[in-house]
């Protein structure tokens, strides 16, 4: 698992609009967001950065948000999702989502970086407010 420190933004400057930071809280487990790219904010319809992850955000869709970043800092290993997610007054948007954890030098997870990209409208699609695993593993 890479360090958080060893993670430059320079490498991958294209793709800084569509990346999310999210620091990780320990004690409860919490996430705030750290940085959302341009293009995610504007997709949204606003921004959050600075902000927790809990209900004063997302209401009752709170557990679906979380899942993935407590996936991945639980497990310590990169999860990616297919999902459709509703962002403020707009209809449902189909995005493929990865989240790969950040550490400290004593292996804690305190950032996780993530990326989202719209899905291909040929991609096989879970129902509306649903999402599935991509296994992007290979054997």
């Amino acid at each position: 698992m890479p360090l958080k420190q060893e993670f430059n933004p320079a490498a991958i400057v294209r793709h800084l609009p569509y990346v999310v930071l999210v620091d990780v809280f320990q004690d409860p487990l919490q996430f705030r967001y750290r940085l959302l790219g341009t293009k995610i904010t504007e997709l949204a319809g606003r921004n959050v950065t600075g902000k927790w992850l809990d209900e004063e955000l997302y209401g009752d869709r709170t557990d679906d948000m979380l899942w993935m970043f407590r996936s991945c800092a639980s497990s310590k290993r990169p999860v990616a999702v297919r999902e459709q997610v509703q962002f403020v007054d707009k209809s449902w948007v189909n995005v493929d989502v990865v989240a790969f954890p950040l550490s400290d030098a004593d292996g804690n997870i305190t950032v996780i970086l993530s990326a989202v990209d719209l899905t291909h409208v040929n991609a096989k699609l879970p129902l509306s407010g649903t999402g599935f695993i991509l296994n992007w593993q290979t054997t």
